[in-house]
């Protein structure tokens, strides 16, 4: 009995919202066409040392919005 009431107190307090964050908004227009260049770029065989850099950043920065 305790223990629903504590769960309900946290809930009103808390709300759903904690256990269901908002998703992620979509991109836009100039997002999407930003991210194809990028992907295009780093998915070639062939890269120079600036475009290598730039493709590890890219990389790292995805690794960071998936967690």
């Amino acid at each position: 009995m305790i223990d629903r009431l504590v769960l309900a107190a946290v809930m009103g307090v808390t709300g759903w919202h904690g256990l269901y964050p908002d998703p992620p908004e979509p991109m836009t227009l100039q997002q999407k066409a930003k991210y194809k260049s990028v992907s295009a770029v780093c998915a070639k065989k062939r890269k120079t040392p600036t475009v290598k850099k730039l493709c590890n950043e890219w990389e790292q920065h995805n690794e960071q919005k998936r967690i």
